[in-house]
């Protein structure tokens, strides 16, 4: 829960310079930790160009290498990659590396799914057939007789 909250909650470095959350379920964000899940294993690192080329695959949105710059930054703050000296390279360090294979499976396999499961535009056909959305229909029946059954006038 730590590392959790270090990395999506605003923060200071060690040497007191502001490094900005990475709000998880943020498009952009998730963008960047799946571009960086591909970077692992790359001996000579990455480059802010190969980082725009990865993250503009993922997005719907443009991506530009100013946004690039500043994302890098705030990779950085946080500890999840290290700029390689007297280079315009970056390597994932391995809180880097744990933090975007964390984030991205947990993004990509529970919550997106999850959260499309308990959709209200989602037909009754389709929402018959999922069980979390059956439990979490029967949570909120039960949950509005709870409230109407002890709703007291005052």
């Amino acid at each position: 829960m730590a590392t959790f909250c270090q990395v999506t909650r605003p923060s200071t470095t060690d040497d007191g310079l502001y490094a900005p959350g990475l709000r998880f379920g943020d498009q952009r964000v998730m963008a960047i930790l799946a571009a960086l899940v591909g970077f692992c294993f790359l001996i000579r690192g990455f480059t802010n160009r190969q980082l725009v080329e990865r993250v503009r695959g993922f997005l719907q949105t443009p991506y530009t290498s100013r946004q690039a710059t500043y994302d890098l930054r705030r990779l950085r703050r946080k500890g999840l990659i290290a700029k390689i000296a007297g280079t315009q390279r970056y390597q994932l360090a391995s809180l880097g590396r744990r933090v975007a294979v964390l984030f991205t499976k947990s993004y990509c396999r529970v919550l997106a799914p999850g959260l499309s499961a308990l959709d209200p535009r989602l037909p009754e056909d389709m929402a018959a057939r999922s069980t979390l959305s059956i439990a979490w229909h029967g949570f909120e029946r039960n949950l509005d007789e709870f409230i109407q059954a002890n709703l007291v006038a005052a």
